[in-house]
């Protein structure tokens, strides 16, 4: 709602993702204190690792992101927004510094700072409020060639590699490592606020590769850079420069003398990627005080922080300033914030079972006990006058099982129906009522009705919600019935369970299976294609009992 509404690729958000990041990287990362050698290596292989874990996290937690008043309230939303944004304003003048400092020494040689920071500054702003449509085409296209100056380089600083200087193995304890890896993972932070612009990405469940391919690009050139740092000056040879990436490159030259400081190529790409880096601090700053309502506030945040590196200047304030405080306070206050975001249910409700569910994610869903959980065999939808109505189809478990079948009650209450303006409000609806966890992992069948089939914003909200639930496979069947409700209701009364009947008339009608059912992923792959929704087997009620057209009779 308060979004852009224009949608990225996936390629966009990689490619923003890297031109936003390369440039900062390499020249923060190896003047880190403990990244030398095969120490930080190691360090940045667990930090990278870490974050393909988080990645996972930050796709579910996206919902929140686009809408934190919602699920905190609008007083403890504004604050938790407020205190996360303030680490971009703190970044933004870091970056402000780097930038002046790099031109200053390397591109224009005594250019006031001041005037530096201004026009960076400028630049910055105007490029942030193109819009993240426009800034994934911006990236798309300056991409390749950023890609092209910044690695290319890197192959050719392999040249002055002395192989004595990498046999130096250098010291690995086990401190140093824990030092290292903290280091990395405070500065790989900007990750932390993907989930912001997840909602703005076409088909933003899948977005998991393209952040472990981003993670991936960013940690092997790393390593790279070390290696060659390593190789070029040995261990102890680099620490002391403020820029030891840049020295490298300047001692690169071309055969026959041509271009004879190519390095000013690489410095300059280096500095289009800060400036788009600080864009980009602007943009996730807009963003987030506009999805709190205080979108009046986004150019008096920025001004601030075109003054506050103004200040830092004049007073002498080094960049390393502020990554000293991301270590010691940002770092461990986003993390927290970032778990407070997914234990945190909607109007300031915690999930109960969220932390345990964090800690032991991708863990074969052990975490809840089975008799403290419920599965429904089949899922009845439809949408009505602006709402979802859903049917949670549960069989007792002792029918389906064979166990106790002369104590089995009717099941009545099965067909209930579970109302909200989302099919998540409906899901809470459920949940408010029901003490056992829902688990929607062995449903085999999808009942929608023909109002909600007739409703493709509708259908598409509910599809949405159903590739967000890793729980849901993609190969559960779908039917269309004209009255939802009341075929629902046959769970426990005229079938042991909906779900598993009409599988079983599909299944064991193998000469047209092929040619009459219709799965989940059909209707998913129609959605993002924008495709017409395939044609689903009706089920109507036949003796009590369910029928497909044209598959029973």
């Amino acid at each position: 709602m308060y979004t852009d509404n224009a949608r990225i690729s996936h390629r966009q958000l990689f490619r923003q993702i890297l031109t936003g990041l390369l440039g900062i990287y390499f020249l923060v990362v190896p003047v880190l204190p403990d990244m030398t050698g095969r120490q930080g290596v190691l360090c940045l292989l667990t930090g990278g690792a870490v974050y393909g874990f988080l990645c996972i996290y930050f796709i579910r937690i996206r919902y929140f992101f686009q809408n934190p008043e919602r699920y905190m309230g609008r007083i403890w939303g504004k604050v938790f927004i407020l205190l996360y944004t303030s680490w971009l304003w703190l970044m933004g003048v870091c970056l402000l510094l780097i930038t002046a400092r790099i031109t200053g020494k390397y591109l224009i040689e005594g250019s006031p700072s001041w005037a530096v920071i201004l026009l960076a500054s400028f630049a910055a702003y105007l490029g942030s409020h193109q819009g993240l449509e426009r800034r994934g085409r911006m990236a798309e296209v300056s991409f390749p060639i950023l890609l092209l100056i910044l690695a290319g380089m890197l192959f050719l600083a392999a040249i002055q590699v002395r192989p004595e200087y990498l046999e130096e193995m250098g010291e690995l304890p086990f401190s140093g490592w824990a030092r290292g890896s903290w280091q990395v993972l405070c500065v790989l932070l900007p990750f932390a606020f993907l989930p912001v612009a997840l909602g703005n990405v076409k088909r933003p469940a899948d977005t998991g590769k393209v952040m472990w391919s981003a993670l991936a690009v960013i940690t092997g050139l790393l390593i790279l850079t070390l290696i060659l740092l390593q190789g070029s000056f040995g261990l102890g040879g680099y620490e002391h420069e403020e820029y030891p990436a840049i020295r490298l490159m300047s001692g690169i030259r071309l055969p026959g003398d041509f271009l004879e400081r190519v390095d000013l190529f690489w410095v300059a790409a280096l500095v289009f990627g800060v400036l788009f880096g600080l864009g980009s601090v602007f943009f996730y700053s807009h963003e987030l005080l506009t999805r709190i309502h205080l979108k009046k506030t986004a150019l008096a945040a920025g001004g601030a922080v075109v003054l506050g590196a103004l200040a830092c200047e004049k007073a002498g304030i080094a960049p390393e300033f502020f990554i000293r405080i991301t270590m010691k306070l940002y770092g461990p206050l986003l993390f927290l914030l970032l778990l407070l975001a997914g234990l945190t249910g909607k109007k300031g409700k915690s999930i109960k079972t969220g932390l345990l569910a964090l800690v032991l994610l991708g863990m074969s869903g052990c975490g809840v006990s089975l008799e403290n959980r419920v599965f429904p065999m089949s899922m009845g939808v439809d949408y009505e006058n602006g709402h979802y109505r859903i049917v949670y189809g549960i069989p007792q478990l002792s029918k389906v099982t064979g166990q106790d079948k002369e104590e089995t009650q009717s099941g009545e209450e099965q067909a209930l129906v579970y109302e909200g303006l989302t099919p998540q409000d409906a899901l809470e609806r459920f949940n408010e009522n029901q003490e056992n966890y829902l688990d929607m992992g062995h449903m085999k069948a999808i009942i929608l009705g023909e109002t909600i089939m007739e409703n493709r914003d509708a259908l598409a909200g509910f599809l949405g919600f159903l590739e967000d639930n890793p729980a849901v496979a993609g190969n559960i069947y779908v039917f269309v019935t004209e009255d939802m409700e009341e075929l629902m209701s046959l769970d426990g009364q005229g079938v042991d369970s909906v779900g598993d009947y009409l599988t079983g008339i599909l299944e064991n009608t193998m000469d047209k299976k092929e040619k009459k059912a219709v799965i989940l992923q059909d209707l998913y792959g129609a959605w993002h294609r924008e495709e017409e929704f395939p044609i689903l087997p009706e089920v109507t009620i036949v003796n009590k009992k369910p029928s497909i057209r044209q598959h029973s009779g």
